[in-house]
């Protein structure tokens, strides 16, 4: 058996006993990768709870319910890395079985790129359609006539509805926390009025999808960004996020991400495929970037300064 194994973007490393995803080591024992190894080597049968115990525990004692506490610990590792497939399977009184990921073939010219002058052409377009759409292109516009700037918005929108084969990428951070400190804080007020404001800023956008991760400050931003229209954010995990299933994913739509400062400007780079991207200040609540990607997969995007009026 090789010294490593991957299932999708999760690599699973038998020799120092780890698994990361995409690069970035997950927090899994010792004993929960020698079960996954054990089962990975019996791929497709199923592996007898007795033969776990003697395999894994035969160094310690123990009872044996540390096997399906083992799995379980696996099965959320691997949900939580962006593996929704059930990949061990229970069979009842009997053992855990693991079934391979089929996978389903990409069309990798999605990500290519064509520095055509033609293109270029459609890169300024869309750039300044988005731009007027938003009514940003003066930092101070919205505050001196919001009423005027949002009737831009409909307008563009109006001009870009052909464009439909383009899929659009809004990209914000969650809005400010109560707390710096704690694991998983609600917004706060400021935070709440921001979030609405980041609402008002994109009403025009009829997205298809709208993404957040699992923690509390973001859910709730995406909830009032979205508030009343007929979508509900879905979770995605950044240290799993795959750029390519991504695009195929969204091709064609009008998407929102709500993400994390450590996260979003590494994520826009790959999106784009290009190091454009400095790290953003974990004091910013106040970017948005936007990337746009055609039907040939050329991919254009910008990075707007959003100030409350």
């Amino acid at each position: 058996m090789n010294n490593s194994y991957d299932i999708k973007h999760i690599c699973i490393d038998f020799n120092d006993f780890k698994i990361s995803s995409n690069g970035v080591e997950l927090s899994i024992d010792h004993k929960a990768v020698e079960v996954m190894k054990l089962l990975i080597q019996h791929a497709d049968e199923t592996v007898n709870s007795n033969d776990i115990m003697d395999q894994i525990w035969h160094d310690k004692p123990s009872s044996p319910e540390v096997i399906p506490a083992a799995v379980a610990r696996l099965r959320k590792m691997f949900k939580k890395a962006g593996i929704s497939e059930d990949i061990i399977v229970t069979v009842h009184k009997v053992g855990y079985r693991y079934e391979p990921i089929e996978e389903v073939p990409i069309d990798y010219t999605v990500g290519k790129k064509k520095k055509s002058f033609h293109n270029l052409a459609i890169f300024l377009l869309l750039l300044s359609g988005l731009l007027v759409s938003l009514g940003l292109n003066i930092k101070n516009h919205m505050a001196k006539s919001d009423g005027n700037s949002l009737s831009q918005v409909e307008a563009a929108k109006r001009n870009q509805e052909s464009a439909s084969d383009v899929t659009q990428i809004y990209i914000i951070r969650h809005t400010e926390k109560t707390d710096d400190t704690a694991e998983n804080p609600d917004i706060s007020t400021a935070g709440i009025e921001r979030a609405k404001y980041w609402k008002k800023v994109l009403q025009h956008i009829e997205f298809d999808q709208v993404f957040t991760t699992e923690f509390k400050r973001n859910i709730q931003t995406a909830n009032l960004i979205i508030d009343d229209r007929p979508i509900k954010p879905k979770i995605y995990y950044p240290m799993s996020f795959d750029v390519l299933r991504f695009i195929n994913l969204i091709k064609g739509q009008k998407v929102l991400i709500v993400g994390h400062s450590n996260t979003i400007p590494d994520m826009v780079n790959r999106l784009i495929d290009e190091s454009k991207y400095p790290p953003m200040s974990h004091k910013n609540y106040n970017i948005m970037y936007v990337v746009n990607i055609n039907k040939n997969g050329d991919t254009s995007s910008s990075m707007l300064h959003i100030e409350k009026p």
